[in-house]
């Protein structure tokens, strides 16, 4: 053999070496999809930034932002700093399909936070399911256990809990047997009022639902109705803008019933756009006040009001903890893989968050408590614990 050939053959092995190291490092990187290599741990955002739900979006982002922050100022996580892929989803369907599409498609992300909503969690929910990606939400409609997903984990009580212990409160301690239920016709709204329903039906009350539909700026008829059937109080279950135009349209209309509804009506963000007299003495279910006495609350609000010069909320609240259990999680899986961080979030228990101890039941439900609230010139007073086991 010449030289000239023994020189092209050898280029040859040579070449076909270097093509099986690059095969087996692609095979390998596609094998650890996920598991952030680059020295950092990419965690992904789905809310909204902007739409109709702006403000919410804000302190969602801000509460995750703080845990972050908490975690790299420790050294971060398995040695890796932790950093945020945040994509506005502008709280609709359409936008959160686009961002979770986004943020799945990216490698690097390990798992995401977000979307919020009950209808926007129930859009994105297969391709959740189809990428293998854990995603942890505040969704709280009892519609979205329907969905049987694996990967997904709720930070926030279900309505299943919330509702019932609500409208338990109106018949149980203040003795009401006549209900009206003003109810959002999204999947919100809807999961909540046939929980009340059922609850009126396996007790024998009285019950009138009334409903509207996102964006409704004139409940006139509905209030009508309510006064009409002499109802002895109303559960009102809707949307941030929705509560605070049913607020001044009761007041205005003059229906003089007890008003219950749910936790929206207790965030700054909501009962700034009321008068304090239009929600005085209303009751609400919620899983976060400011005014709760607890420590947790406290510890969290000394951080995050210097940091955002505004006082926290359920949002914030909620998504901080959201981080701080995800980042857990990931310190116990001992790895940043997806199929690892999913492992660990089913097994979360007794985990001690704000307000509650969180802990994974068979449906991926954390939170098992809520509490039952009354406002007095717009402060969130607890007046009853709520709790069931998981």
């Amino acid at each position: 053999m010449s030289r000239q050939n023994r020189t092209s053959c050898i280029l040859r092995k040579v070449l076909a070496m270097l093509l099986f190291v690059i095969m087996v490092v692609s095979v390998a990187g596609c094998g650890q999809k996920g598991t952030s290599g680059s020295g950092e741990i990419k965690i992904g955002v789905s809310t909204a930034i902007t739409g109709n739900f702006p403000l919410a979006g804000t302190r969602t982002q801000q509460g995750i932002q703080l845990a972050v922050k908490e975690i790299n100022d420790k050294g971060g996580l398995l040695g890796k700093k932790v950093v945020l892929e945040v994509i506005d989803d502008t709280n609709s369907t359409t936008g959160a399909i686009n961002a979770v599409n986004r943020l799945i498609s990216d490698p690097d992300v390990v798992a995401v936070i977000g979307p919020h909503t009950s209808g926007n969690v129930m859009a994105v929910s297969d391709l959740y399911k189809n990428a293998k990606v854990s995603f942890l939400t505040g969704a709280t409609s009892p519609k979205v256990d329907k969905l049987n997903n694996p990967y997904a984990f709720y930070i926030r009580p279900s309505d299943s809990i919330s509702a019932k212990a609500l409208v338990q409160y109106a018949n149980k301690t203040l003795g009401f047997k006549k209900i009206g239920i003003s109810y959002n016709t999204n999947d919100f709204g809807t999961g909540a009022k046939s929980v009340i329903e059922q609850y009126c039906k396996e007790n024998n009350l009285v019950f009138v639902s009334e409903g509207h539909n996102a964006g409704d700026k004139d409940f006139t008829g509905q209030i009508t109705k309510f006064k009409q059937a002499n109802v002895d109080c109303v559960i009102s279950w809707t949307d941030d803008a929705e509560q605070a135009l049913t607020a001044r349209q009761t007041y205005e209309l003059g229906l003089n019933k007890p008003i219950l509804c749910s936790a929206g009506i207790t965030m700054a963000q909501v009962l700034d756009l009321v008068d304090a007299k239009w929600v005085e003495n209303w009751y609400a279910e919620t899983d976060f006040t400011i005014n709760d006495t607890g420590a947790g609350i406290k510890t969290f609000a000394g951080k995050f009001e210097p940091m955002y010069g505004v006082q926290p909320e359920l949002y914030a609240g909620s998504y901080y903890t959201a981080m701080r259990v995800l980042a857990d999680a990931i310190t116990r899986a001992g790895s940043a893989d997806r199929a690892a961080i999913t492992a660990a979030l089913a097994k979360t228990k007794d985990f001690v968050g704000i307000n509650s101890t969180l802990s994974c039941d068979d449906a991926h439900h954390m939170v098992h408590q809520v509490s039952i609230v009354q406002l007095h010139n717009k402060i969130a007073k607890v007046v009853e614990l709520v709790s069931v086991n998981p």
